[in-house]
């Protein structure tokens, strides 16, 4: 007869006017794992940390992030996973990111801010990041993508792209070029949902960082989405 794993709560622990997510995941591919929200020691500078170690206390993965008191916004600052775990289904990423969501949750925080590596657009697009550019060079640059993306089924958003950078470049006021950021914005987005049901979305990669942003308001219209991560993981937590 199969063990059945039963889910772990987390335990969220008041520290300086906030709540501080502590975490077991009673099963992974690499073992129990153990994850905890902390003030960094002078590595990582200010903020918070999200540690996620294995039994024998190895990092396996973190996420760094700034949290002024009393704010409403969080602002990530780095997540990375030990090499020798990525791509290979070991979920560290993913955990992380469901940490930080709890954090939100927890703390009543209205939304998660980032600049995502152009190569990790589609990591944070999966749970439920959107683009949030406000820098007139940045979303330039990111429109060239959609631009030159030659795929059949994309030709629509491509041609879309390009009739926006004809409306940037004749654009005077900063109102204007404001403006353009919100369509751009919206434009990049559906570029994102589409590409992400390709079969091969490395044809479909930025070329450029992205600003990108989480809302509270994100989560709960996928609460069932991220419940069966929380779920799959063995975390008894739902939204």
């Amino acid at each position: 007869m199969q063990n059945v794993i039963k889910p772990l709560k987390p335990i969220f622990v008041p520290y300086k006017g906030r709540k501080l997510c502590s975490l077991t995941i009673p099963e992974n591919k690499a073992g129990e794992l153990q994850i905890n929200v902390k003030e960094p020691d002078d590595k990582y500078g200010n903020g918070f940390i999200t540690e996620l170690k294995n039994k024998y206390n190895k990092l396996l993965g973190f996420e760094h992030y700034s949290h002024e008191f009393s704010s409403d916004k969080i602002t990530g600052l780095y997540i990375d996973v030990e090499p020798e775990y990525r791509r290979k289904n070991y979920r560290f990423g993913e955990i992380l990111r469901l940490v930080s969501i709890m954090e939100m949750l927890e703390n009543k925080i209205n939304k998660f801010v980032i600049c995502a590596k152009d190569n990790a657009i589609y990591f944070h697009a999966k749970y439920k990041f959107e683009p949030a550019v406000t820098s007139f060079s940045t979303r330039d640059k990111l429109l060239e993508t959609v631009i030159n993306d030659n795929s059949k089924k994309f030709s629509d958003l491509s041609g879309e792209a390009a009739q926006l950078k004809e409306k940037i470049s004749s654009a005077l006021s900063a109102e204007e070029q404001r403006n353009l950021c919100s369509e751009t914005n919206l434009l990049l987005s559906r570029y994102i949902r589409r590409a992400e049901l390709e079969n091969n979305i490395n044809k479909h990669q930025f070329n450029w960082p992205m600003d990108m942003v989480l809302t509270s308001e994100q989560i709960y219209k996928n609460k069932n989405y991220f419940n069966r991560l929380f779920k799959k993981h063995g975390i008894d937590y739902s939204i």
